[in-house]
Order: structure tokens, then C-alpha cells, then sequence
């Protein structure tokens, strides 16, 4: 069953975001529209591996598999593309490219369902295991250490309603597993929609995000480079998350919410590695790498403020 909102309600409370038009449906399978979207894709990331090389920064790009494709027996139906999913054949794509790298996280992904969830039944994001699996993938990629505290945090269990929960009427809630580990990075520096989002005078707080960058500084970190980390969700800084989670391996890394590659940030900061990690489902639109992401974000903070407040907020930003 689909709900009017694009959720599909599979077995034992699965829950999976199909799209309100099909449009994941669509994009999911070997369709013309799809393979158009991923050849774009692939020359893109082409281009962004010539010119990292160029700049001798170490790179990486890794796409989240859907929940589709890690828990398609609990689906309840069939639907295209989960044996080839979009991932897999973009990977392919970029074969002939030798410079342009894609991290498999599906293979890791599939091996450690078999031991506990990786996925939330009703949400699209990981469990605090698929994180860990994750972030474990990404270290051994880029041949750095993993933090082993990070794998001996705490657990407890707690209910939440998550997003693919709340979407429906009425909403259902889930027991899940809230996991944290002792932290020796600490943040030395936010962007103007962070800082916005964290005072509390926007005047909605959903939606605030992309643009979003903080810098994490960790001095004991057991891997002395500076990463940059361009990402979604996946990568959001509060809670046990990617970025969190290299922190405690590399000594210095900037986490920035975007799609768009913001090259003359990069080429400020000269990082020694960049990761670029994505949803699957995000695949659908093709980036234009065309943004200057803390000038985009101090557009957006002052947006998100009640006029009132624009004064004191441009006081603060400057």
C-alpha cells in the first residue's frame, strides 16, 4: 500500500519513500529518463576528479543506498531496479573514468542487516549500526585509522516518530536504539544558518540545512589530514552521524550540507581528502557544483528571521 504522500507501507511496519508521482519508481528502474540522469552524473563526477587530481586532493564519492535495496523483502511487492539499483549502475558508469572513485556501501550494508537493522523501519536513515558500517567503509577507503571509542559507545532504547512515521495518520512511532560515544573534536566554526537554526529566532526551523557548515578540530585524532565532507542527512553534525564519526579520526574536518561542490571553498582550505557522500534517492537531480556556500547560507539565515530581527541578526553575522 502507497499513501497519498508518497510513503509505502510494507511488512511488519516498514516503511519505504516511493514519491508522491512514482518519481523513485521511475528512477529506480532501467528507464531512458535514468540512464540520461546517470550519464550526467558520471561525466560530472569525472570532471570533479580531474580537477581534485589536479589539485592533489585525495577524493571520493559515495551514494546511500535506498532502504529499497538493502530490505526489499519487506516490501511486500515487487519494484524495479532492486537487483541494479541506481548506485550500482552509476558505479559502472565511471569505470572507464580511473580517477573517479565510488565507495560500495551496499555489499557492507547487505553483510551487517544479517546481524541487526542498519535501516529504521520508519525512516529512511540509517540505524546507529548502518552508521557505524558506514563509517568504517569510509575509513578503510581513504586507509585512515577508525577511532575504536566510536564503536563503544552507549545505547538506549527510545521512541521517536520519524519521518516516514509522521507522514502518516495516524503517525506511528518507533522503539530504536539512541547511540553516542565519548567525543574529543569539538566544533571551532559555523556558518550563518547554523548559528541561525541553533538560536532559535528563526521562524521555522525545517528546511534550514542545506547550506549548513561546521568545522570539526580534534587534536588527539590518530589521522593528522583535513577532510572536507559534502553531504546530506547522513552527514549532519548533532547526534552519532558521519561527521561526528570522522571526527574522531581525522584531525580537522569541514561538514557542509550540499550537493554543490563549493570549489572555491576547497580551494581555500586546500584539504588533503574530499568525500562527497549522497542519498540515493537524491541521484535525481544533477548538481550544477555552482554555489558559494556561506554566502548562500547568510542569504537563507536572514530569510529564516522575522523581520524584527534581521538587524540584530546582521549584527552578529558581521
Amino acid at each position: 500500500m502507497t499513501s497519498s504522500n508518497g510513503v509505502a507501507v510494507g511488512q511488519d511496519g516498514w516503511l519505504y519513500w516511493v514519491g508522491r508521482a512514482r518519481e523513485v519508481e521511475v528512477f529506480y528502474g532501467d528507464s531512458p529518463l535514468s540512464r540520461r540522469i546517470l550519464g550526467r552524473w558520471a561525466r560530472l563526477i569525472a570532471r570533479r576528479a580531474r580537477r581534485l587530481d589536479a589539485l592533489g586532493i585525495r577524493h571520493v564519492h559515495a551514494v546511500v543506498p535506498d532502504k529499497l535495496a538493502v530490505y526489499p523483502d519487506s516490501l511486500g511487492r515487487s519494484f524495479p531496479g532492486l537487483n541494479d539499483p541506481p548506485a550500482a549502475r552509476l558505479a559502472r558508469l565511471l569505470e572507464p573514468h580511473g580517477g573517479a572513485r565510488m565507495i560500495d556501501l551496499l555489499t557492507p550494508l547487505l553483510a551487517a542487516r544479517a546481524e541487526e537493522p542498519v535501516y529504521l523501519r520508519t525512516d529512511t536513515h540509517w540505524t546507529y549500526r548502518g552508521y557505524l558500517t558506514a563509517y568504517r567503509v569510509l575509513c578503510d577507503a581513504l586507509d585512515a585509522p577508525v577511532a575504536e571509542h566510536v564503536f563503544s559507545g552507549t545505547q538506549m532504547r527510545e521512541r521517536f516518530t520519524f519521518d516516514l512515521g509522521e507522514k502518516l495518520r495516524p503517525p506511528i512511532d518507533e522503539e530504536y536504539v539512541a547511540y553516542d560515544f565519548p567525543r574529543r573534536a569539538e566544533r571551532i566554526d559555523a556558518n550563518a544558518l547554523v548559528r541561525v537554526r541553533e538560536s532559535g529566532q528563526a521562524i521555522r526551523q525545517r528546511g534550514l540545512f542545506v547550506g549548513s557548515r561546521v568545522v570539526m578540530r580534534n587534536a588527539a585524532a590518530p589521522d593528522p589530514r583535513r577532510v572536507v565532507l559534502f553531504g546530506d542527512s547522513y552527514i549532519y553534525s548533532p547526534g552519532a552521524r558521519l561527521t561526528a564519526m570522522l571526527a574522531e579520526s581525522f584531525a580537522e574536518v569541514h561538514a557542509i550540507w550540499s550537493a554543490n561542490l563549493d570549489w572555491a571553498y576547497i580551494e581555500s582550505v586546500r584539504p588533503d581528502v574530499l568525500i562527497f557522500e549522497i542519498a540515493e534517492r537524491f541521484l535525481r537531480q544533477v548538481p550544477t557544483d555552482r554555489i558559494r556556500v556561506d554566502a548562500f547560507a547568510q542569504r537563507r539565515a536572514k530569510r529564516a528571521v522575522r523581520p524584527t530581527l534581521r538587524a540584530w541578526l546582521r549584527r552578529r553575522l558581521t
